[in-house]
């Protein structure tokens, strides 16, 4: 008790220049992989998350790994460990990470099918600097590492695989009867969270994994015989292409009497997966919307509630929590808290989001044993102590408990109706009236809180509008083109348009809106980047309603609106994007970016991505999201290099706003080094880039 009240005492003294991260990695398990190998028929997927903190230096000092083992073993077994171990493929290494599975009293027992999952939550402490070691070689080389799980017949390890860092993809659909095809007669409704991940290794395609989250509610008693991501689009009755393996029968699940209920599933996808499943897997990575969510039951079973995916937008807020801002607050105990609150959200044209994933990941550091009773986001400034309204489901009957006092709490519910969707709204508009608190056993009233931001009554503060590829130089703006508007607190709240469950862009987001020339402007990205001299900016769309000339640009957030700065308009404008090293350009053969170490080369045909190339054929509405890409009414030529090259199309880039997509050859006698890039519209020309060709 001693060494963790000292420890503590360290914590509590650094937490608040402490940050929270959530790292994904998965593994690939097999007996084969064992040193030695083991003989057996038997593999596995392991899903592991890293819950870190970091000081403000940037080095980690303590974490928790989360766990998820997919087992697939010939018969029952015994498991007596579970661990990450140091080691590369060919050695048998040191246990580094536990998660306290062990012999007698401390072992699994697996399904009695072999068949299952197993979940743990390992801690590292900020004395253990092995483990700590350990993982900082693993975000610098995960494959440094491996995780195995042991059974008594195998006490060396039965299925081990190397870490891999897992790429992430969130993506939601609100589920209805009425998107079935045909569309069904049906009261049921519901609501589907997809998170993936996939890893490669050198060889290509490693293992990958698919989460399924859904609420549903029936109307009635049903029974559920299945759950599958198909692919098709939203006309099509498509193939199943990833199943969770609900069925009929013994695989089926009786919903409760309500009909209302949550289904809750991993799929592993391994890398001998049938083809149809891997190009799933991707496809939900690279184009999800022509992928959807359904579920079956016995009644409707071709389907009862069905919603393409859709990508989400990641809305973050970082805290700090501590007993002092209880109201009361509480004193007489050395408790800290760091996480994250991190919402997934899908939005309509209004701007108001419609559903979202909300994650809870909630590093506790309390000095002894506690029980968490409760943990939840309340509306309340923080004078008050006010009501729960999104709530993650923990209480007294479904209690965490914490041997140490150290370890992560991380929650994920899906909010789409009622209290909580109206205060996940206004959250994200004015964080600084809501908090996360935690409840334990001894402190029922919350023992760990914080304000989700701190109190800001600023009005914005326009400093500069320029055109949206950011080039400083380029203060023309087109309409229906895009427009970067730089200044201070701009928003309140950073999101980036990406879940729209829409077919045009919101004037309002997070309670920020924009005019130009007095007509409402479409907004793609309002955020803050703190480190800048004007540290928030917004990237709108220009209506192409708006005239030309000098017009004035205001900017209008829950604080009150901005001053007024005028901008140039013309019916084309263009803008070239473009970062440090290239202009922004794709080879169309393979879609690769054009980077020093791929460079164009005579001949390559170049998506060159701009802005501001004015109205197409047919005309498109401002903030239409189209999906088809629509022709620049005007004459666009392009140079590289100062070689005209042939433009063989310039399109709006389908489902992207005042994107613009320009076509063209990459022409032959150009010198090898850096080729200056250069778009006209008629007479009017774009800024200079540059890219590398050879």
């Amino acid at each position: 008790m001693k060494k963790i009240l000292s420890l503590f005492c360290l914590l509590t003294a650094t937490v608040f220049a402490q940050k929270a991260e959530t790292i994904a990695f998965i593994a690939p398990m097999s007996p084969a992989s064992e040193v030695p190998a083991v003989n057996i028929q038997a593999s596995g997927t392991g899903v592991l998350w890293f819950h870190l903190l970091r000081d403000a230096s940037g080095v980690i000092t303590s974490g928790s790994v989360d766990f998820t083992i997919h087992y697939n073993m010939p018969a029952a077994v015994t498991f007596t460990g579970l661990h990450i171990h140091d080691g590369g493929a060919t050695v048998a290494g040191p246990v580094v990470i536990n998660t306290g599975i062990g012999a007698g009293a401390a072992s699994v027992a697996s399904a009695e099918n072999g068949r299952g999952v197993i979940s743990r939550q390992a801690q590292v402490l900020p004395t253990d600097t092995t483990a700590l070691a350990l993982i900082k070689r693993i975000l610098d080389n995960p494959s440094v590492a491996y995780v195995n799980i042991h059974t008594t017949d195998n006490p060396g390890g039965v299925i081990r695989g190397q870490l891999r860092r897992a790429e992430v993809t969130y993506l939601m659909g609100v589920m209805s009867p009425k998107k079935e095809v045909p569309v069904i007669d049906s009261t049921a409704s519901g609501i589907g969270s997809i998170v993936a991940l996939r890893a490669y290794d050198p060889t290509g395609f490693s293992v990958g994994w698919v989460g399924f989250e859904i609420d549903y509610n029936m109307g009635a008693q049903a029974t559920i015989t299945g759950l599958h991501i198909h692919t098709g689009g939203p006309t099509i009755a498509g193939p199943v292409t990833i199943n969770t393996g609900l069925g009929a029968g013994a695989a089926s699940i009786t919903t409760a009497p309500s009909g209302a209920g949550n289904v809750t599933i991993g799929v592993e996808v391994p890398a001998n997966s049938p083809a149809a499943t891997l190009g799933a897997l991707n496809g939900i990575f690279d184009s999800p919307g022509d992928f959807y969510v359904n579920m079956h039951t016995t009644v409707f079973g071709g389907g009862v509630i069905r919603s393409q995916l859709s990508r989400t937008e990641s809305i973050k807020f970082p805290f700090v929590a501590s007993p002092a801002n209880e109201v009361p607050a509480v004193t007489g105990i050395a408790a800290t808290g760091v996480g994250l609150i991190d919402i997934r959200a899908l939005r309509d044209r209004t701007g108001a989001i419609t559903a979202a994933r909300v994650n809870f990941d909630f590093n506790h550091r309390f000095p002894a044993a506690a029980e968490v009773t409760g943990l939840h986001i309340h509306d309340g400034n923080s004078t008050v102590a006010g009501p729960v309204t999104i709530n993650t489901g923990i209480s007294a009957a479904t209690s965490v408990k914490t041997d140490t006092g150290f370890g992560n709490v991380s929650r994920t519910l899906n909010v789409f109706t009622g209290q909580a969707l109206t205060s996940l709204n206004s959250v994200v508009t004015n964080p600084e009236n809501h908090y996360v608190n935690m409840h334990t056993v001894v402190n029922p009233g919350g023992v760990l809180r914080s304000q989700l931001a701190v109190d800001n009554a600023r009005a914005p503060v326009i400093r500069a509008v320029i055109n949206g590829v950011s080039d400083v130089t380029l203060k023309t703006v087109a309409q229906g083109g895009l427009v970067t508007i730089f200044g201070n607190d701009l928003v309140k709240v950073g999101s980036l348009v990406e879940g729209l469950d829409d077919t045009s862009l919101p004037k309002s987001l997070d309670g920020t809106s924009v005019t130009i020339g007095g007509v409402a402007a479409p907004l793609m990205w309002a955020d803050t980047d703190p480190a800048k001299s004007t540290p928030s900016f917004i990237v709108a769309q220009v209506p192409f309603e708006t005239a030309v000339g000098s017009q004035s640009v205001v900017v209008k957030t829950a604080n009150g609106m901005s001053n007024s700065m005028n901008v140039d308009v013309a019916a084309v404008a263009p803008g070239v994007f473009f970062d440090s090293d290239s202009t922004i350009a794709i080879k169309t053969s393979d879609f690769s970016l054009i980077r020093a170490d791929n460079q164009a080369r005579a001949g390559d045909v170049l998506a060159i991505i701009c802005t501001g190339l004015g109205q197409t054929t047919p005309a498109l509405a401002t903030g239409q999201v189209s999906q088809a890409p629509a022709v620049v009414s005007g004459t666009v030529t392009a140079t590289i290099g100062g070689v005209n090259a042939v433009v063989s199309r310039a399109t709006t880039l389908a489902g992207q706003p005042g994107y613009y997509m320009v076509l063209a050859t990459m022409p032959t006698g150009v010198p090898a080094g850096k080729a200056n890039v250069v778009v006209k519209v008629g007479t009017a020309t774009s800024n200079t880039t540059s890219m590398p060709v050879r």
